[in-house]
Formats: C-alpha cells, sequence, structure tokens
C-alpha cells in the first residue's frame, strides 16, 4: 500500500522581541517568507494539500506556497494553532523580568502550572492530538502541515505515546524555525505512523535566517 506523506513545517523567526508568542498574531520578515516558500518549493515534494494554522506567520507562508505552487489547495485549522499563553502570550520577555520565578515554574512543570487566562497543557494535547487524528484518518494524499514549534511537539509525543507533560519534550526537543518534521502513514486495517526525520532546516539562504 503506497505510504501517505506528511511535512511538518514550521513557520520562520518571527519580528520582534524575543517572546512567548503562542495565539498572538506575529508576522514573519516577508523576505524570510519567501526565501522558505522558495526553499519548500525547490524540494519537488508532490504536495497538492497545505493546511495551515490560522495565524499569519503560518498562513502567509501557506499562501506564498500556494501561489507559487501548482494544483496546491489552501485550507485552515484552528486546531493547529500554537498554545495560548494567557496574560503571558507575546509579552516581550524584557518586560516579564520581575517574574522570572512564573516563568521558571512553568518550564519546570508546563502541566502543573499555567498563567492567567491560559490554555492549560491538557486542552492543548486533546485539541492537537484530535485534529492529527483526523488529519490522519481522512487525508488520502501528501500534504504540507505549516503549523507551530508546540504543536509538532505534541504530534509528536501522540505518535510516540510520550509523556506529554514531561518538561523534557518542551525544553529538550528543538523544532527550530523553518524546519520540517517528516511523518509517513501507512493506511490498512489499522493506521501506521512512522517518523522518518525531524526538524530538518530548509535550505535557506544565510541572509535569510
Amino acid at each position: 500500500m503506497k505510504p501517505i506523506n506528511i511535512y511538518l513545517l514550521r513557520h520562520g523567526k518571527t519580528v520582534g522581541e524575543p517572546a512567548l508568542n503562542g495565539r498572538t498574531d506575529v508576522c514573519v520578515d516577508p523576505d524570510v517568507q519567501a526565501n522558505i516558500a522558495k526553499a519548500w518549493l525547490e524540494l519537488g515534494l508532490p504536495c497538492h494539500h497545505i493546511i495551515s494554522s490560522p495565524l499569519k506567520r503560518c498562513r502567509e507562508l501557506a499562501e506564498l506556497i500556494g501561489q507559487q505552487g501548482s494544483s496546491q489547495r489552501v485550507s485552515i485549522n484552528e486546531q493547529f494553532q500554537e498554545m495560548d499563553f494567557g496574560e503571558f502570550d507575546g509579552v516581550s520577555f524584557n518586560k516579564l523580568e520581575g517574574r522570572w520565578e512564573e516563568l521558571e515554574q512553568f518550564w519546570k512543570n508546563p502541566a502543573g502550572c499555567s498563567f492567567n487566562g491560559s490554555e492549560p497543557l491538557a486542552s492543548f494535547n486533546q485539541r492537537v492530538s484530535r485534529a492529527w487524528q483526523a488529519l490522519i484518518e481522512n487525508q488520502e494524499s501528501d500534504c504540507l502541515v505549516i503549523t507551530h514549534g508546540g504543536t509538532i511537539r505534541m504530534i509528536l509525543a501522540h505518535i510516540l505515546n510520550l509523556d506529554w507533560k514531561n518538561p523534557r519534550l518542551y525544553s529538550t526537543l528543538n523544532i527550530r524555525n523553518q524546519s520540517v518534521t517528516h511523518i509517513q502513514i501507512i493506511k490498512s486495517e489499522q493506521i501506521h505512523p512512522r517518523i522518518q526525520s525531524i526538524g530538518e532546516l530548509l535550505n535557506l539562504q544565510k541572509d535569510a535566517l
């Protein structure tokens, strides 16, 4: 049976000061977006369907690839958004200097700690896992999913049956900007996912990084 290839592409580095950018709709520099689109298309992979997070750091890239590629349709899936970090979401780390202890507690125990108004890690896990399961059950051809680092980590945890509460999943597993994680799906009586690669960087021009 022919395998289905699903490529998880993390968006490029966002503009502005470093921050916990979850649902905050920050941008990627247009030149960087163009270079990522070019690098992806040069791979020549036969993906005719692009699925994107609705946030513009992903959506704008999906639209670029869709416009420049041949017969590539773009659809938006809100369930592949990044985690919402509540009152800390989108706030520059420089402006959170008085609250480092709260940040440290979160990184040590992300499942047990949360920020005011944030999405619980358990809810994030359930949202992404359900969206991924629905995708692999319904997808019949190779596709590209443009999404976020946290989302990709949750998908990998789901496939590998890892403990999504383990803080090392977020602090140690590096999913770099403009990197591709390749999952292959075999459908028979059951669905068998195989991880082909994790976090492989696209070949961008140096000045685009």
